[in-house]
């Protein structure tokens, strides 16, 4: 019964005292309770009154199962190192690795440590006055979504989502761009690759990390960045190729909404990883690079992604032996000019697996391809293969300026010597 009905039977009870015509029989009409629980509350009224009779057995007592102080300390010393952490992965990182720990077992035990529930540690950073860096945008009531939902695809590697997304992920100033691979049947990360800026290299790391890891999927959606799409109309970009190799096919969304999965995977990366970097201690961009393909993909899979509507994979592995980097590699064309040919503002000979000169001939145009992962400069004729060595650097001309005629003929006479 509420607090309300009980008060209003220890009213009749008292008033029963001074007028027997009130019987049990009326008060159990009246609120419901029965002649057993009215006779120990009435019991409960001669003891303590009618107000003690009123309040809770357990008012004032703290509750069994109640957070001692140790324990409460020992979460705000666990909570030190993260800054800026949600509830969730707060409540995950303190199960994994102090609950779940066998090397923290004595910890467990000194300071009564327990996996309390979501709405608990809900509570502790109200009542801590923490902030969770994740909000979510409130709708307004009874209305849509800006983009319908869009059913995933059924089977895993029919589509594949990429994208690539800028963050200081060591807080330090130093931004760098994960560009990921995420699968739209089960949202699972299958690559991903830091670089500098968004860029077709690190793009096709990521690809090549996928294919080896899943294999090649049936098709690739991303948004109209130039490295996917080229501006020159059909042309075929670096990647396009790449992956036109493989057969994989590419699909460009309208807007980074339609990309939804892949998205919200970047959400959860930025809000999650900068504190498992701090969690599993790594040190820079290098080691977060192998590690997050290596370890942190899976982890985030065991996590977040889901089973597939239908089984099977439609993932198409290479062969035994496959040569990844035939596949990899910028293709570009070169015209050969004494010897030699150029690349930026480089000059390169090329050089047989003997160390001799190469020498295709005056105007010959060769095919010359670039590892994006060594970035080792090749070019290959006749079914040979031929090392660039750098022999020289072209001279940058800079430009002049003539701001009028009396300036253009200063300029001019000065050319003539």
């Amino acid at each position: 019964m509420d607090k309300r009905t009980k008060e209003r039977a220890i009213e009749l009870l008292v008033a029963k005292r001074s007028d027997p015509s009130i019987s049990y029989a009326d008060i159990e009409r009246k609120t419901g309770y029965s002649r057993r629980q009215l006779m120990r509350l009435s019991k409960r009224v001669e003891q303590l009154g009618p107000e003690g009779a009123a309040a809770h057995g357990n008012a004032g007592r703290r509750p069994a199962t109640a957070a001692t102080d140790d324990e409460i300390r020992y979460l705000r010393k666990f909570k030190e190192p993260y800054r800026s952490i949600t509830i969730a992965q707060f409540r995950d990182i303190f199960i994994e690795d102090v609950i779940e720990n066998p090397d923290r077992r004595d910890d467990v035990e000194r300071y009564g440590l327990v996996a309390r529930s979501r709405s608990w540690f809900r509570e502790l950073f109200r009542r801590e006055g923490w902030r969770s860096p994740a909000q979510r945008p409130e709708r307004a009531r009874g209305g849509r979504a800006a983009h319908p939902i869009r059913e995933p695809m059924p089977r895993r590697g029919m589509l594949v989502q990429v994208d690539g997304t800028p963050y200081d992920w060591f807080g330090n100033g130093d931004a760098r761009v994960l560009h990921i691979a995420v699968d739209d049947a089960t949202t699972e990360a299958l690559s991903g690759c830091f670089m500098p800026i968004e860029c077709m290299r690190g793009y096709a790391r990521m690809a090549e990390r996928m294919v080896r890891r899943s294999g090649a999927p049936e098709a690739v959606y991303s948004d109209r960045h130039s490295v996917f799409r080229s501006s020159k109309g059909g042309a075929a970009t670096q990647l396009s190729m790449m992956l036109s190799d493989l057969g994989v096919r590419m699909v460009f969304a309208g807007s980074p909404q339609a990309k939804g999965r892949v998205e919200r995977h970047n959400l959860t990366g930025q809000l999650r990883l900068v504190n498992d970097i701090i969690r599993f201690g790594i040190e820079d961009y290098d080691h977060l690079d192998s590690w997050f393909d290596e370890f942190y993909v899976d982890y985030l899979n065991r996590k977040f992604s889901f089973p597939p509507a239908e089984p099977g994979s439609e993932f198409r592995r290479m062969p035994e032996g496959f040569d990844y980097s035939s596949v990899f590699r910028i293709r570009l064309t070169r015209i050969s000019r004494s010897g030699m040919i150029s690349y930026e503002m480089g000059l390169y000979r090329m050089v047989d697996g003997d160390g001799v000169v190469y020498d295709p001939g005056e105007g010959v145009r060769v095919n010359l391809f670039i590892d994006v992962w060594t970035e080792e400069m090749y070019v290959e004729r006749y079914g040979k293969r031929y090392a660039c060595v750098l022999c020289g650097v072209r001279e940058h001309r800079k430009s002049d300026l003539a701001g009028n005629q009396r300036g253009l003929q200063d300029l001019l006479r000065k050319m003539r010597g």
